[in-house]
């Protein structure tokens, strides 16, 4: 026993007490940290879109599924549940929350992006980046292009694909507010400074259209051509542009 202790430097046993002191401290300090009651929610908001849901609305739903969370500790916390709870908010594309080491949850949202408005006799909503219904906001009504008529499920891709070209070409969305989609499937489009009428056909040949009209609006400010007297253009003929009075 003896040889033992002789073998033992009293250099190593203060290493192994003091690595067993810090042990210690840190599973005591860890412990608190766990039941210590959360300080706060914050509220960060990602992506282009910031304008829907404000952080009032988010920290409503926080409260509605957690209840006061500076009364709570990080173990009563569901954050899974939580997070399920904010993507219902049909305005949001996706969230994330989470836990900071001093104390804060921390919810982050991404808004949904609206391409479009669909105004209906029955209801009326947005149409978002995948071209499904998104409901409008009670914060904030965003410019888009109005869509008017029934959209069927069959043409609903070819509409979303048409708007999204229209947003892209910084000319046709400051020139074209309107979309009319009227029986048969027989389009017309809607101009922030002409009112002559538009008729765009069907959904075939969308991009050859809108840039035919792009040409022709473009052409005749240049030529300085007055288009006012023209009643009606006919974009469904592909390689020409017919204009009638």
């Amino acid at each position: 026993m003896k040889k033992l202790l002789k073998k033992i430097k009293w250099s190593d046993l203060r290493i192994l007490i003091m690595l067993g002191a810090v042990m210690f401290l840190y599973s005591f300090s860890n412990d608190r940290n766990t039941h210590r009651n959360l300080k706060g929610v914050e509220i960060v908001f990602k992506g282009e879109e910031t304008h829907f849901v404000t952080s009032g609305d988010v920290s409503d739903i926080v409260r509605h599924q957690s209840g006061t969370v500076t009364a709570q500790d990080r173990t009563t916390i569901d954050l899974n549940t939580l997070e399920k709870s904010v993507l219902q908010n049909k305005l949001i594309k996706a969230a994330e929350v989470y836990l900071t080491i001093d104390g804060v949850m921390k919810v982050e949202v991404n808004q949904k992006k609206a391409i479009g408005r669909v105004v209906g006799e029955q209801e009326s909503y947005y149409l978002d980046e995948n071209g499904t219904k998104m409901p409008l906001s009670t914060n904030y009504a965003e410019r888009v292009i109005l869509v008017e008529g029934r959209i069927k499920s069959e043409t609903q891709e070819q509409l979303k694909q048409m708007l999204e070209f229209i947003n892209a070409d910084e000319f046709l969305k400051q020139e074209i507010t309107g979309i009319s989609i009227q029986p048969g499937e027989v389009i017309y489009l809607k101009s922030r400074v002409n009112k002559f009428q538009i008729l765009f056909g069907s959904f075939n040949e969308m991009e050859r259209k809108l840039l035919n009209y792009k040409a022709f609006i473009q052409y005749a400010i240049e030529e300085k051509i007055e288009i006012d007297s023209y009643k009606k253009i006919n974009l469904k003929f592909t390689q020409q542009v017919v204009c009638s009075k």
